[in-house]
């Protein structure tokens, strides 16, 4: 096989082998190999071969019931991901769920979804709702991507101080979103998310909301 034969199926295994990596990673549940292969149009064995070199690095895990989710090891280097965003943002998120008795999350545009990157659960609460790092949802569909989509496309979709959403990503959920303008211009929000049948005024959630997201947006300048 001639040098450049060998860099192109190289990069294919590679691309296959990150496709996976991701497809594992944003699934709501563990998926099996029958399903990563239908995902990734390829056949079984060579799937086969893919998470078994992810196994082996410690990228990707099984579980009791043999199937595919992410391991330890992409666990930790995660971490590190925007860590100064992370460690600047966490207590003001912490603080806002106390105080609106709402997990708050943060939620950023990765170049096709909205992604949450971290979030806080109100501390005192008897019942709360958890918003996973990591969950992807389409721009434009939840109060937080629909204030990511307007920083993405401000002409088609005009900013607005914030975004109400309502059984929109899941039932029996709303948010509330404001946006988180930092340095670089990634398109962010900053959200908060509550059970969808009581009653909630807005602006005191819109204004607490924003407070957290300038003190955030200062730090980081």
């Amino acid at each position: 096989m001639a040098e450049s034969e060998k860099t192109a199926a190289g990069s294919q295994t590679l691309a296959r082998g990150l496709a996976a990596l991701a497809m594992i990673g944003e699934s709501d549940t563990p998926i099996t190999v029958r399903e990563l292969a239908e995902r990734l149009g390829i056949h079984r064995s060579m799937v086969y071969r893919l998470v078994a070199t992810l196994e082996q690095s410690g990228f990707v895990e099984r579980t009791g019931g043999g199937e595919l989710q992410i391991g330890i090891r992409l666990v930790g280097i995660a971490r590190t991901a925007a860590r100064d965003l992370q460690t600047v943002a966490l207590p003001e998120l912490l603080a806002a769920a106390d105080e609106l008795d709402a997990t708050v999350f943060l939620a950023a545009y990765d170049g096709e979804a909205a992604v949450t990157l971290v979030s806080a659960e109100p501390r005192n609460a008897h019942a709360v709702v958890a918003q996973r790092p990591g969950s992807r949802h389409p721009i434009g569909r939840g109060a937080p991507a629909r204030v990511i989509r307007s920083q993405v496309d401000p002409v088609a979709h005009p900013p607005a101080r914030f975004e109400e959403s309502h059984d929109e990503v899941y039932a029996g959920l709303a948010a509330i979103a404001v946006p988180l303008l930092l340095p670089g211009g990634r398109p962010m929000a900053i959200a908060a998310l509550h059970l969808a049948g009581r009653p909630v005024d807005p602006e005191p959630i819109v204004a607490r909301l924003e407070g957290a997201a300038e003190r955030i947006r200062s730090q980081l300048h």
